[in-house]
């Protein structure tokens, strides 16, 4: 028997189903809609689960649990249910059949508990038969008290009794919709055919993780942190765990002709529920809108409060042009790829998108974004592109003078480029007043004061960062470069490692791993990891061979020495920044060859010069005048 507490009754548009008494009925007339048995369960199950991609072996195992059955069962239940329910296959607003996988049911589902229902009158007789039957065979709970004097003493022993349970007994719930504050979008899986780039799941994410890192009220991991679950599906609470997030939204979308379809559920991940789902149709032309109305229902299902500042921002689009949106998704897409060649495609994007629409700030600000990775990437010097990346930053700027993105672009480059402190200082502040839960903003402003010596408030930000981002290789790799640039190498080493236990394929990870074992002397360490993190950044397999080799046969001198060779002879090498030219040459002694660098670097606008004031690799040119004047042209 099916406990009271326990029954729900689920409706989904014109439709009630009661899972105590295993009937589908219409909601307005109350007229029950035969079905089987098997099929009535399955309807429960999907109901139960809604939102939820299914796959099909579950489904056989729960709903065909013990019995040697096939899957032409559950396709013939499947098709059963979908006539019963008036479905059209094309345009399925109930089962989602998701190919090679199992089923979702998409529609809206309001779930209501049975006992706030009028039951049917036998069930109610059976319920109360059995309860009266309960309550004979239950002793009487108050002993009786002879001694009338013990009588005013049991009331406050019981009281306390009940106290100390209530109080001491372990309390496991799950946290409630008020205490979720971080959350992750999880990459929508893109199931539409034909597509010959399925952008729109990342983007949509990416969309999405923008428009609530607008609220301070939670916290969202950013699209670069959730990348890796892109082609993967697995259990959403264990997902959950892995980011630190309180709930994770997941989804699917599906874009068939000019329509598009959008299924998404909020799941907490403390015990796997759904918080909420919904189904999202409309024509691709007004997917923003989509974008809105989905963002919206998750602010609500989570109870968030916004101010009149907060709201209008949440509201804004950026654009009105569809075409010009569609561009900028794909240029985010490309965007979040990192590598040099993907940079370009989302720089064409963007651009395609300001030439339809010239007052996309958004557009602008995703254009700087490019620019500035693209001098890291060694793609394009810092005296080419930053430029760029200037006009960028003031269009969006001039478009949008609250944006948080930007303002954190123009500190960067103002500290980096323009060498211009007391202007970043400013701008970084007000990209932090703007969005305090910008982890980027907090990492460039970390990196800033390291460079400037202010060591405790660039620890503040970087932790800051790792709390909004605790997963991010790139947060995490800034924390190493800290350790690294203080001289405090085990930690360097101890973050490193950290690092690459969640991303073994992450450059920076080895960068800085080999640059800590180098300084504890631990040197065929440092030469594999080195070696390790040449390969991922990009470089051929045969360069990470010749630093292996040299160092085989003349130890950190020899590798360094090849080093210097690739770099001053490899085509691939041609914008390999000066600064790191610099810090190979004073590790060989050389150091008329490392002030040339340095003096290089400061006419190309490397950006790493910014740290040469601190940096302990070039201590052996503290009391060089000439040393000494090319800082005080930097500014310091």
């Amino acid at each position: 028997m099916i406990e009271l507490s326990e029954s729900k009754i689920y409706e989904f548009e014109k439709f009630r189903l009661d899972a105590k008494s295993r009937r589908l009925s219409l909601c307005e007339s109350g007229e029950i809609v035969q079905l089987t048995p098997k099929a009535v369960e399955l309807l429960i199950y999907f109901a139960e689960n809604a939102g939820r991609v299914l796959l099909k072996d579950e489904i056989l195992e729960n709903i065909w649990e013990n019995s040697f059955v096939e899957e032409s069962n559950l396709s013939q239940t499947i098709f059963v249910l979908r006539k019963t329910l008036g479905e059209d296959t094309k345009n399925p607003r109930f089962i989602l059949t998701v190919p090679n996988r199992g089923y979702q049911f998409i529609a809206s589902v309001k779930e209501i508990i049975a006992g706030d229902e009028i039951l049917d009158e036998s069930i109610l007789s059976e319920e109360k038969s059995q309860i009266s039957n309960l309550k004979s065979e239950i002793p009487n709970p108050q002993p009786e008290i002879r001694n009338p004097k013990l009588k005013w003493l049991f009331v406050p022993l019981v009281l306390l009794i009940a106290f100390g349970i209530y109080w001491f007994y372990p309390k496991s719930k799950p946290a409630t919709v008020r205490e979720i504050k971080t959350i992750a979008v999880l990459p929508f899986e893109d199931l539409s055919e034909g597509q010959t780039e399925k952008y729109l799941g990342i983007s949509l994410t990416d969309a999405l993780a923008n428009k609530f890192s607008e609220l301070k009220q939670i916290t969202v991991r950013p699209t670069r942190t959730v990348l890796k679950y892109a082609d993967s599906r697995e259990d959403l609470s264990k997902i959950g765990r892995e980011l630190k997030v309180d709930a994770v939204l997941d989804g699917r979308i599906q874009r068939v002709g000019e329509r598009v379809r959008v299924s998404v559920q909020l799941v907490r991940t403390a015990d796997g529920a759904a918080i909420w789902s919904d189904t999202f149709d409309d024509q691709f032309t007004n997917f923003f809108a989509v974008q809105d109305s989905l963002s919206q229902k998750v602010v609500q299902s989570l109870a968030l409060q916004m101010n009149d500042n907060e709201r209008e921002r949440f509201r804004r689009r950026g654009t009105e042009n569809a075409e010009a949106y569609q561009d900028y998704l794909r240029g985010r897409y490309f965007w979040n790829k990192r590598t040099a060649e993907n940079l370009q495609k989302a720089i064409e994007n963007f651009e395609k998108a300001v030439q339809k629409d010239a007052n996309f700030a958004l557009a602008y600000t995703g254009l700087a974004d490019c620019y500035i990775l693209l001098s890291e990437y060694h793609a394009a010097t810092p005296n080419e592109i930053f430029p760029k990346a200037k006009a960028a930053i003031n269009k969006a700027l001039e478009l949008d003078g609250e944006s948080a993105e930007a303002f954190a672009a123009l500190g960067y480059m103002q500290a980096f480029y323009d060498w211009d402190f007391a202007g970043a200082e400013k701008s970084f502040k007000r990209a932090l007043e703007l969005n305090p839960n910008y982890a980027t903003a907090h990492q460039w402003y970390g990196e800033f004061m390291a460079a400037l010596g202010r060591f405790d408030e660039a620890r503040k930000h970087h932790e800051r960062a790792a709390e909004i981002d605790p997963v991010s290789p790139i947060v995490m790799s800034a924390m190493a470069g800290l350790y690294d640039f203080q001289g405090d190498y085990e930690n360097t080493i101890r973050q490193a490692q950290k690092l690459l236990e969640i991303d073994p394929n992450f450059a920076y990870g080895y960068f800085y791993l080999g640059m800590g074992f180098e300084r504890k002397g631990m040197d065929a360490e440092a030469a594999e990891a080195i070696a390790k993190a040449m390969i991922f950044f990009g470089e051929p397999l045969e360069a990470a061979e010749e630093i292996r080799a040299a160092f085989k046969k003349n130890g950190m001198k020899g590798l360094w020495q090849k080093r210097l060779e690739q770099v001053e002879n490899s085509p691939y090498m041609k914008n390999f920044q000066p600064y790191f030219k610099a810090l190979i040459q004073i590790r060989l002694g050389d150091k008329e060859g490392t002030l040339q660098s340095l003096n290089r670097a400061f006419e190309k606008r490397d950006h790493n010069l910014i740290y040469m004031k601190n940096d302990l690799r070039l201590s052996p040119l503290r009391d060089d005048s000439r040393f000494q004047d090319l800082l005080r042209r930097i500014g310091f």
